[in-house]
């Protein structure tokens, strides 16, 4: 709901005998349900906070449940299917988050995924081991 639409719910409340308070209060409280983000289970998705330099993977079952992901263009697409693993690099302008590697694309902060600097070195260490072990043989 833009603010036109609004407005002119307002003025439609306020024809009916609503007061100005009370038709502003029904028209944001509609405008707030029209902007609550839902996660692929119709949960209210919560945004995250992100800072600059910030690690992050993509919530790949929270992009694809979105409404309006069949309508995207496929190099988007093509750019989130490509990155479903790969962590990426925050670049934090305006709340949404884009990626320093690949700065086309601009994230809710919602559809992402931070990365625990802990369990990135554990990981890396494991796969250290790995490769000692088939080093070794």
């Amino acid at each position: 709901m833009n603010r036109d639409q609004r407005r002119a719910l307002e003025k439609a409340y306020r024809k009916y005998g609503k007061s100005r308070t009370e038709a502003k209060q029904i028209a944001r409280q509609m405008y707030d349900i029209d902007n609550i983000r839902l996660d692929g289970v119709g949960k209210p998705s919560m945004a995250k906070e992100f800072r600059e330099g910030e690690e992050f993977k993509l919530d790949l079952e929270k992009i694809k449940a979105r409404k309006n992901y069949e309508r995207m263009t496929e190099a988007y697409k093509q750019f989130v299917n490509d990155n479903a693993d790969t962590v990426l690099t925050a670049h934090v302008e305006h709340g949404l988050v884009s990626a320093k590697e690949e700065p086309k694309w601009l994230f809710w902060s919602g559809d992402l995924l931070k990365v625990d600097e802990e369990s990135e070195e554990e990981s890396g260490s494991t796969e250290e081991t790995k490769e000692e072990k088939s080093d070794e043989k």
